[in-house]
């Protein structure tokens, strides 16, 4: 464990993909907004160029409404590893967190995570739906098992305590997201955004999280896309972790 970080020395940037919500959207900022205890900088939304004019409408009430909300609409398209790329990218903060306005990911969860980075002086919290206090809530049968001996495997591959892989809800210092060259371009991004940063030996640390099943919209991660996730985190476990080139994003 390293020295404590002071609560004023965060300075956050959340950054949240969006692709067909509305008022998940809605319950998102508020809920950041609400948890907030002086280190929220600036939420982006990054929105999907393929989005309704009703959710783009709803984005953009909220740039006016509340100084700190951003919208990003994503340029490389589609998949929400580009958009974290963007975000990534984007923030201004020294600490970020990926999300998404779905409430799959439980926005509740940033000030704890938030909090951990304070006692712990990490690189990076990990948001675990396996650790005592987290939970899944209408998550699919068959996923849940693949994904329990997912965690397990990959777990001993990687000699780590940390036990949520794959999940979407992270929280890294800036200077990490900018240390690394990222390549994911969909859901991948998940896994990278955790073995990269643990081969490469930087500090984690995890807090309990609840996936709620969505609302509204629909998933656009299918179970048969989750392979990506296997080669991922196969791939980073056995070549060089790349670092970052001071280059702009290139498309697709």
């Amino acid at each position: 464990m390293r020295k404590r970080v002071p609560l004023g020395e965060i300075r956050l940037s959340v950054v949240v993909t969006v692709y067909s919500e509305t008022f998940s959207i809605h319950e998102t900022i508020e809920t950041l907004l609400s948890r907030d205890r002086g280190y929220l900088k600036e939420v982006f939304l990054v929105v999907s160029p393929r989005a309704s004019e009703e959710t783009f409408s709803i984005c953009k009430s909220w740039v006016v409404k509340e100084p700190r909300v951003r919208l990003l609409v994503q340029k490389n398209n589609p998949g929400i590893g580009w958009a974290y790329r963007e975000g990534m990218q984007a923030a201004t903060g020294n600490y970020v967190a990926l999300m998404a306005a779905d409430l799959e990911t439980e926005p509740a969860a940033v000030d704890r995570m938030v909090q951990k980075a304070v006692d712990t002086g990490c690189d990076e919290v990990i948001a675990n739906r396996w650790l005592p206090g987290g939970k899944f809530t209408n998550y699919d049968p068959l996923k849940l098992v693949l994904n329990w001996i997912f965690q397990k495997v990959f777990r001993v591959l990687y000699w780590t305590p940390i036990g949520d892989f794959t999940f979407g809800l992270k929280l890294l210092s800036k200077e990490l997201t900018e240390a690394l060259e990222w390549e994911g371009t969909m859901h991948e991004i998940c896994i990278e955004t955790t073995v990269k940063p643990l081969k490469m030996g930087y500090y984690l640390e995890q807090v309990p999280t609840v996936w709620v099943g969505r609302k509204e919209g629909r998933s656009v991660n299918p179970l048969w896309r989750n392979i990506r996730y296997v080669k991922m985190g196969l791939k980073t476990l056995m070549t060089p972790v790349r670092t970052a080139k001071p280059t702009p994003l290139e498309g697709a």
